[in-house]
């Protein structure tokens, strides 16, 4: 028996990932810092200094997990 495989719903998810990952560096940028991923984690640069937001577990939702952590962090 044949797996089903959909690309309509993985460029679909590619698309929605993007657009998490833009909102996400959206978000800090409206409070005047950047964000900064790095070994899988997003760190916000406020004044120079290194804030660890996000340790996201899987990389198919990094962004999606990011955006949610910084609306918490920033209560947007």
């Amino acid at each position: 028996m044949k797996k089903r495989f959909s690309v309509g719903k993985a460029e679909w998810s590619d698309t929605r990932e993007e657009q998490f990952r833009k909102d996400s560096l959206d978000i800090a940028f409206r409070f005047g810092d950047t964000l900064n991923t790095r070994d899988g984690t997003v760190y916000i640069i406020k004044k120079d200094v290194e804030i660890e937001i996000s340790k996201p577990n899987k990389v198919k939702t990094f962004w999606f997990e990011t955006w949610l952590k910084l609306k918490d962090f920033y209560g947007v």
